[in-house]
């Protein structure tokens, strides 16, 4: 992590302007109708998304849904300019000290599949909807 900036991790308003482009990154080229559409769907009440601060600027969101027992991480993203500082690890301290003795549940690409598993995930590789490679990452708590 970068030592010079003091991440703070917190609730973050759907309301609030920054969102949309934050979350882009974590949605493979949306429209801008579909980015709102999936924001709105944080208004349900198993939906929870945070943010990464530092000072005002939001530099990272995390967006979960919570189940009986399960936990499954819908969005992560951080722009690229804040990435390898550790927010993304920051996350995922975070939602296992909030959901103690869920089982955390990712699905993610190749891109991503080291984070997961550096971070103490069991990944395994499945073909996706489009016949892309897929991981489903899972973590016991």
């Amino acid at each position: 992590m970068n030592a010079g900036n003091k991440i703070i991790i917190k609730s973050v308003s759907l309301d609030d302007a920054r969102l949309p482009s934050v979350i882009y990154g974590a949605m493979g080229n949306p429209s801008p109708e579909k980015i709102l559409e999936v924001i709105g769907s944080y208004k349900n009440s198993d939906h929870v998304i945070i943010g990464a601060f530092i000072a005002d600027s939001l530099v990272g969101i995390l967006g979960v849904c919570k189940t009986s027992k399960i936990i499954t991480i819908r969005h992560i993203s951080v722009p690229l300019k804040y990435q390898r500082q550790g927010i993304g690890t920051l996350f995922l301290e975070e939602i296992k000290k909030r959901y103690e003795g869920y089982k955390i549940m990712a699905e993610t690409d190749t891109a991503s599949l080291d984070f997961y598993a550096k971070s103490g995930f069991t990944c395994r590789e499945f073909n996706g909807p489009y016949g892309n490679l897929r991981y489903k990452c899972e973590f016991n708590l």
